[in-house]
């Protein structure tokens, strides 16, 4: 438990620093692989960690020397894939078993967790890379505002944009009539349309990417104004209507396709 303390302890004080490959190790009993409450006590802080996009991992199991070295093989393997299974919101690099160290120590009995940016990694032969496996949660839709509120904001999903433009695609027809449908059935609501983007730099987040049909850096801005232009098009008042666009101020943390989005938050109920 000490050994477990003193490293979170390390990890709290660097979790601000700028980022330098960070190695985490937890420990177990003789035979043991399953995780216990203080494994999950760093393993959570570790998912804490706001770039998970950003970075890989690496897990490396071992055993001590008490037991047979097939067995020790194995057993190292269930400690890598214990803990992958708790880490499964970062890209991961081979999670790899090496069998038993030269000694009994119990600090050989143990799982290493190294931690760096993507673009410090070295490719190595035979590699094996696990992207991040985002739990599906349910999305919120226009056609579950039923009794629509002050403060109510959800994704407009189906609302699709040109790569890196502010023109929305052909196929977003039937997500744009669905809006259009509820703002008309609900002509007290006022609202505000909010444009987000991926793939921007989280040192940065409020640095906007380029929109190339117009040159201006205001991607996010432009395709909420779009969809704001097309709304009003569609016989929907502009009094009733803001838009804003937020750059990377608020990632998902989910990865990219969730990042890049447009919002609609409604603002009052005249």
């Amino acid at each position: 438990m000490k050994r477990i303390t003193f490293i979170l302890f390390l990890f709290i004080v660097n979790i601000n620093a700028q980022f330098e490959v960070q190695k985490f190790s937890i420990f177990f009993e003789n035979a043991a692989y399953q995780l216990t409450a203080e494994h999950y006590a760093l393993l959570d802080i570790i998912k804490k960690f706001s770039n998970k996009n950003d970075l890989d991992v690496h897990i490396k199991g071992y055993a001590n020397s008490v037991g047979g070295e097939e067995y020790n093989l194995n057993l190292s393997q269930n400690r890598a894939e214990s803990v992958k299974v708790e880490l499964r919101e970062f890209t991961i690099i081979s999670t790899i078993g090496y069998g038993e160290l030269s000694s009994d120590a119990a600090k050989n009995r143990r799982v290493d967790i190294l931690v760096h940016l993507k673009t410090d990694h070295v490719p190595l032969e035979g590699e094996i890379m696990e992207p991040p496996a985002i739990p599906e949660v349910p999305q919120a839709t226009i056609a579950m505002l039923m009794e629509p509120k002050k403060g109510d904001k959800i994704t407009l999903q189906g609302i699709m944009f040109y790569t890196d433009r502010d023109v929305i695609m052909d196929e977003s027809i039937e997500a744009l009539e669905e809006l259009v449908d509820f703002l008309k059935r609900n002509p007290d609501v006022k609202f505000k349309l909010i444009g987000h983007i991926c793939c921007g730099d989280p040192m940065q987040p409020g640095k906007d990417l380029k929109n190339v049909r117009t040159g201006k850096e205001n991607l996010s801005e432009a395709r909420a104004k779009a969809l704001h232009n097309y709304l009003a098009k569609q016989g929907i008042e502009t009094k009733r209507m803001r838009y804003i666009g937020m750059a990377y101020r608020q990632s998902t943390g989910r990865g990219d396709q969730f990042d890049r989005r447009v919002e609609i938050e409604i603002t009052s109920l005249d």
